[in-house]
């Protein structure tokens, strides 16, 4: 039996309705907002902070392990109210938390360990989703834009200290938005409002890579449609992503989108 502890974003129902084609015996622990996986009779809606619940029935369900997919939006703490267990552990969490959302995340995949549960990365159940094309459609980039992409790689490795987010925004060599809290996509259109009151000329290019100390089974960089749309819209003309790390959905909607506007998408 396989534990998925499911958040936002269309990942999850693809990965669901590819283990119901196998045949395969899973469970789901519901962090969603609405309950998406409500139709499911295998499915449970939890709060983030129900970690005792979501362990109790993991076990009392024998399962052994466990894969995160999806988007969960990081909470305020002084907010939250913590089950009997996620108390237990509040101290280390609190602790994880001040540090920054990889910090949280490996240190719930420690707890998790601790209970015999273990996490597995989702890229091992959905191995076609995983983006290994150098280039997307074959669109030739400048020798400004590697310089540039080659910058971005370096302040998201310098930056992965401090646990900042996984893009950065650069427009011909100069940073223009940098992933805070708010996710990819508002940073995006923070960048798009940006480039017009700037009056920028030239396009600007999105470098989305794993931090440094990022742990890929809980916390997997995400490409989808919406992704390429935004862009577009915000004056960008192309996304760098590490090669066999970043998930990429929708692909042929994706391939279509890109090609009609020229749009490149490449892997390093």
């Amino acid at each position: 039996m396989l534990g998925i502890i499911a958040g936002e974003t269309s990942l999850p129902k693809y990965l669901i309705n590819k283990l119901i084609k196998n045949n395969s015996k899973f469970l789901i622990l519901d962090l969603t907002k609405s309950n998406n996986f409500k139709k499911y009779a295998n499915s449970y809606s939890l709060k983030i902070t129900q970690l005792g619940k979501a362990i109790s029935i993991l076990n009392k369900n024998n399962c052994k392990k466990i894969i995160f997919i999806g988007k969960v939006k990081r909470p305020e703490i002084s907010l939250l109210k913590f089950d009997k267990k996620a108390f237990f552990y509040l101290p280390r969490l609190y602790s994880a938390f001040k540090k920054g959302d990889g910090s949280i995340l490996k240190e719930i995949i420690k707890i998790f360990n601790e209970n015999k549960i273990k996490v597995m990365n989702s890229m091992k159940f959905t191995p076609e989703l995983v983006f290994n094309e150098k280039n997307i459609n074959n669109i030739k980039v400048s020798n400004l834009d590697k310089t540039s992409i080659n910058k971005g790689i370096q302040i998201i490795k310098t930056l992965s200290k401090f646990d900042i987010g996984q893009s950065v925004i650069l427009n011909n060599g100069y940073v223009l938005a940098i992933e805070g809290p708010e996710g990819t996509d508002e940073m995006i259109k923070r960048s798009g409002y940006l480039s017009k009151k700037l009056k920028l000329k030239n396009k600007s290019i999105l470098i989305k890579f794993p931090k440094a100390n990022q742990d890929l089974r809980v916390d997997l960089p995400t490409l989808g449609l919406d992704t390429v749309k935004n862009c577009i819209k915000a004056n960008i003309k192309g996304i760098a992503v590490k090669r066999s790390q970043n998930i990429i959905l929708e692909r042929d909607k994706i391939f279509n989108l890109t090609k009609k506007n020229n749009f490149f998408i490449i892997s390093l």
